[in-house]
C-alpha cells in the first residue's frame, strides 16, 4: 500500500474561491430579482369602480371633509385602518373571547362604510343637480369617455409618483 496523501488547498486559495461563489450567487440573485420587477407583461390596472370614480369628481374641499368625518378619532385612513386591525386583534386574542363583540365591531365596520358611501353619492347628487342640462351633458360625455379609456399599467415599485 502506498501512503501518498494527496496536497490540500491552501487557505487563500479556498478563501478566493468561496468569495467568487458568494459574488457570483449575489449577481444571478440581482439579475432574477430585476427580471421578475422589470418584466414585459405587466397587467394594466382594473378600472375603478363607480363608487371610486364618484368620489374622485367631487372637488378636493368635499373630497377632503368626507375623509375627514369617515376619519373619526384617528384622522387619518392609513391610521384607521391600524386601529380597526389592531382591535380585531384584540377581539380575536380575548379571553374569554366573546364572537357577539367581533359580530358588532364588524357590523359596525360595514354601517360605518355605508354611510360613508352615502356620504359620497349624496355630495356627488348635489354637485350634479346643481349643474345646467348643458354642462351635465358635457359632464356625461367626459365620463364616459373616461370609463372607456384603456386603464394604466402599474406603476413599479421604485417609480416616482409625478
Amino acid at each position: 500500500m502506498s501512503t501518498t496523501q494527496t496536497p490540500k488547498m491552501k487557505l487563500w486559495l479556498r478563501i478566493v474561491l468561496a468569495g467568487s461563489l458568494g459574488l457570483n450567487l449575489m449577481v444571478a440573485g440581482l439579475a432574477v430579482g430585476a427580471a421578475l420587477r422589470f418584466r414585459d407583461d405587466v397587467r394594466p390596472r382594473p378600472m375603478p369602480s363607480f363608487g371610486a370614480m364618484l368620489f374622485r369628481e367631487l372637488d378636493s374641499e368635499a373630497r377632503q371633509s368626507l375623509r375627514q368625518q369617515a376619519g373619526g378619532d384617528h384622522g387619518n385612513f392609513h391610521k384607521r385602518r391600524r386601529a380597526e386591525g389592531e382591535s380585531v386583534l384584540a377581539l380575536l386574542r380575548a379571553d374569554p373571547f366573546v364572537v357577539e363583540a367581533l359580530s358588532s365591531f364588524l357590523q359596525e365596520k360595514a354601517t360605518s362604510g355605508h354611510d360613508f358611501q352615502m356620504s359620497v353619492q349624496k355630495a356627488w347628487i348635489e354637485r350634479v343637480a346643481a349643474m345646467s342640462e348643458a354642462e351635465r351633458e358635457s359632464y356625461a360625455d367626459e365620463l364616459q369617455q373616461r370609463m372607456h379609456r384603456p386603464p394604466k399599467p402599474p406603476r413599479h415599485r421604485g417609480s416616482s409618483r409625478n
